[in-house]
């Protein structure tokens, strides 16, 4: 078996019939399909029998993370290489031909991943992530220090997670792929297609959005974790220290600001005024009143879901 594909599930059904066509209409065919049901109430496994021979469906007898049920999926595996699908994502069909091709290419290559576009469900609007993407072999500095990609587009070799001490990391509940990848990066190359290979599809449901209180807190865990597995990160990385730095603070900001709370405000930001446009701009409202700041803030996200 070539490829595992992942899809982890639960009450899914709106998207889900959809995603599993944009797998089935694949170019590349040696696939299976492990699918874990985590307790999902609605349609979804349904949907899910609907697909052919190669699937594997396992319903969890217990809700579990996000980051435990892809643990159990993957204990399920027997390809070489190993992708995810989230249950409401898509897939161009030769997204699995173009990333087996570059795996069995290069023997050193952990990772490869792919631009995507991005379909906004309530606005319609449809746009590509990285308007400037280039083919790259990327270093753990150079993924780790501009991620900001879609776990639907990668595709990892299985002897990459073997090495590891664990997988995706339980205590995550929405950074667990970030944290995951950082920690393959640190010791294989990935490589970076250009071309969008997947529609990521942003609904009102998706985790993204219910948990963006956990976004600041979870970047410093996965910095704390990455401190752990390198000793010498901070002299090695510097500058993917103080990326992870700022998102952590960044995020935190956004939400400390609707809080009314300028001077905690100002005090994450000032750090990296000279470093982010972003820092800048909440650093400066933070001298004006709370209302205000908190009003300027709503305006410049109203569009955001």
């Amino acid at each position: 078996m070539k490829v595992s594909v992942i899809i982890n599930c639960h009450n899914g059904e709106e998207y889900l019939y959809e995603t599993l066509e944009s797998l089935r209409n694949q170019t590349f065919k040696d696939y299976e399909l492990v699918f874990w049901d985590n307790c999902s109430t609605d349609k979804s496994a349904e949907i899910a029998h609907s697909f052919d021979g190669r699937l594997k469906y396992y319903y969890g007898d217990e809700m579990i993370s996000l980051g435990e049920a892809r643990n159990k999926a993957v204990e399920h595996t027997k390809g070489d290489y190993i992708a995810f699908l989230d249950c409401d994502d898509l897939w161009d069909i030769s997204k699995l031909q173009r990333q087996v091709e570059e795996l069995d290419r290069d023997c050193s290559i952990g990772m490869v991943f792919s631009n995507f576009y991005r379909l906004n469900m309530l606005s319609g609007k449809l746009d590509v992530f990285d308007k400037k993407a280039k083919y790259l072999k990327m270093s753990f500095e150079e993924l780790v220090g501009n991620y900001s990609f879609c776990l639907s587009s990668f595709m990892i070799r299985r002897s990459a997670l073997e090495g590891l001490d664990h997988i995706f990391n339980n205590d995550f509940k929405y950074a667990e792929e970030f944290e995951l990848f950082s920690r393959i990066a640190y010791n294989w190359d990935t490589i970076y297609l250009p071309e969008p290979l997947v529609t990521y599809r942003i609904h009102k449901n998706m985790n993204t959005i219910k948990l963006r209180n956990r976004i600041g807190v979870e970047y410093g865990m996965a910095l704390d974790n990455l401190r752990k597995e390198s000793k010498d990160l901070d002299d090695r990385y510097p500058e993917v220290v103080k990326r992870i730095e700022f998102f952590r603070d960044f995020f935190n900001v956004k939400d400390i600001v609707y809080d009314g709370n300028n001077k905690k405000v100002r005090e994450l930001m000032k750090p990296y005024v000279s470093y982010n446009l972003r820092a800048k701009c909440f650093y400066a409202i933070s001298f004006l009143p709370p209302r205000l700041s908190i009003f300027i803030t709503k305006l410049f996200y109203r569009d955001r879901i």
